[in-house]
């Protein structure tokens, strides 16, 4: 049989990091578990790791475009931290359509007899670390995913007016709304919001723009002096500095919470954009009859009975470390580990029928 493992649920910044994903990578657990399970008249096991630190929608589907020996009897897919990050790490957020249909497509492609698809959610990154402060900073240039909640962020045809000190973006929608009064990047901008000129601006190249007042759905006025040339240009414009309460899913400040969320009755912290994420792939794996291996639930328990310190600090070589969204070798060996061997143990056994199951492997000790 052979097995494809896509994405990566380590992460980076362990020290040594290809040594320790050789020996500890979640996926590679469950290759050795079912090497070890299978007799000598089973057939030789093969499989193609395809771990990298990055995320899923950017890497997986190139990791699959080079891999040798498909089809394959087997996909583990490990969409983890980076994939639902609260700001979007490599330019996705929660809720991004573009992840959400790069997954919906890769599973209907391959969910095919003879295939069977594994979706791994992530356990929640340390939350006491989270800090609004470093989000907002993360997004000061404003927001690229998801579609809906994005800010104006990119370039666009713009007819500058230095005398009127007005700004005006020509760009109707189907229905005939002005650009800014359509929803998304548009229907954010109101007086008091900046606009950071990038690039092709001509003389206003690097200036913020202080939006006075909206006059109609495609014209801003700006505060006088802020324009320096006038014309029609198509530059690269932010949305700069954007009030984050007004527009990502979950806001900042309802992002850390402390309730009951593995349903053991037990109230722990936890960031809620990682729940919505997670929440999504469930959704996903319902609709298309695939698996989930639910990983945050496993993080929750084992954070309920020894702490996220537990989970993100560690050592090495004698020298403490802690880091923000990478387990560490303990909390790793149990949360990844025992699903994994256990996933490995019931696959071998062929317990698993077609359609969608959430995975939650043996109990946390």
């Amino acid at each position: 049989m052979s097995v494809f493992l896509g994405a990566d649920l380590v992460g980076a910044n362990y020290p040594d990091r290809d040594a320790f994903i050789v020996a500890n990578a979640p996926t590679q657990i469950f290759i050795d578990k079912l090497k070890g399970l299978r007799g000598p008249n089973d057939g030789a096991v093969t499989h193609t790791n395809a771990a990298v630190g990055g995320s899923f929608d950017n890497d997986v589907p190139q990791q699959w475009a080079g891999a040798t020996g498909k089809p394959f009897n087997l996909i583990i897919l490990g969409l983890a931290m980076n994939s639902g990050s609260v700001y979007g790490v490599h330019g996705r957020g929660p809720n991004a359509d573009y992840t959400k249909r790069i997954l919906k497509s890769f599973i209907r492609e391959h969910n095919i007899a003879g295939t069977m698809i594994f979706v791994c959610n992530t356990i929640h990154p340390w939350p006491q670390k989270f800090d609004i402060a470093k989000t907002e900073e993360a997004l000061a240039e404003g927001v690229a995913y998801p579609v809906s909640q994005a800010t104006l962020y990119g370039h666009i045809n713009v007819t500058f007016d230095a005398v009127k000190s007005t700004m005006r973006i020509d760009e109707p929608d189907a229905a005939g709304l002005g650009f800014f009064d359509q929803a998304g990047s548009g229907n954010y901008i109101k007086s008091g919001t900046q606009l950071r000129i990038r690039q092709g601006g001509g003389r206003n190249d690097g200036e913020i723009f202080k939006v006075v007042t909206k006059i109609d759905g495609a014209t801003l006025r700006i505060e006088a002096g802020n324009i320096k040339e006038s014309g029609v240009f198509y530059p690269f414009v932010q949305h700069y500095s954007p009030d984050l309460e007004q527009i990502l899913t979950v806001p900042p400040s309802k992002q850390k919470q402390v309730k009951d969320w593995s349903g053991s009755g037990v109230k722990i912290d936890g960031l809620a954009s990682y729940s919505l994420w997670n929440s999504i792939l469930g959704d996903i794996c319902k609709e298309e009859g695939v698996k989930l291996i639910d990983l945050e639930y496993r993080g929750f328990r084992w954070a309920e009975r020894y702490g996220w310190a537990s989970v993100y600090s560690s050592s090495y070589e004698g020298v403490p470390f802690n880091t923000f969204n990478h387990p560490q070798i303990r909390a790793q060996k149990v949360i990844y580990g025992d699903m994994m061997r256990d996933l490995a143990a019931r696959y071998n056994a062929g317990q698993f029928q077609a359609g969608f199951e959430a995975l939650r492997g043996p109990a946390i000790r």
